[in-house]
């Protein structure tokens, strides 16, 4: 039987540019913020998703890798993907990084003012938290798309 990560993965990151561009759209600060965490969630989601995607491709079945360690011990040894995944994890710029800053940001309570009280304010403290906006948003989507579609690649079997 087929693998259903790759097909779950891909969803996973097109529900989440679906929901940033919802977000975009819309009017309201309280719909504006739901359409974001929804889209965060799913970003988080797919890349939990793709770490099952590579213990899948390395035929470590029914494995549920929460971080890199975890692959890493279900792996044993040096594959490719985890190296590339570990040099993402230490690169500030990268989209690993991007999603596990909006993870410890949206996994804990904040001082943040709520969507609604920061739309009527004139002028707002700048948020020290991850870049959320659309395209910081869009390019981190498209960045793990891209990375999904090379790593099937590389793995297709002919």
């Amino acid at each position: 039987m087929a693998s259903q990560w790759p097909s779950f993965t891909k969803q996973q990151v097109f529900l989440a540019t679906t929901l940033i561009r919802v977000a975009e759209r819309q009017a309201q600060a309280a719909e504006r913020e739901a359409a974001t965490q929804g889209a965060v969630a799913l970003l988080i989601e797919a890349r939990t998703a793709l770490l099952r995607l590579v213990a899948d491709i390395y035929q470590v079945r029914n494995a549920a890798p929460r971080g890199l360690d975890e692959l890493a011990d279900l792996l044993a040894g040096d594959q490719a993907e985890l190296n590339e995944l570990r040099s993402l994890a230490a690169d500030p710029g990268s989209w690993w990084q991007h999603i596990e800053f909006m993870v410890q940001a949206q996994q804990r309570p904040s001082e943040r003012k709520s969507p609604a009280e920061r739309e009527n304010m004139i002028a707002v403290a700048a948020d020290s938290g991850p870049d959320r906006s659309v395209a910081a948003l869009l390019e981190t989507a498209k960045a793990l798309k891209h990375y999904v579609e090379m790593i099937l690649e590389r793995h297709d079997e002919w």
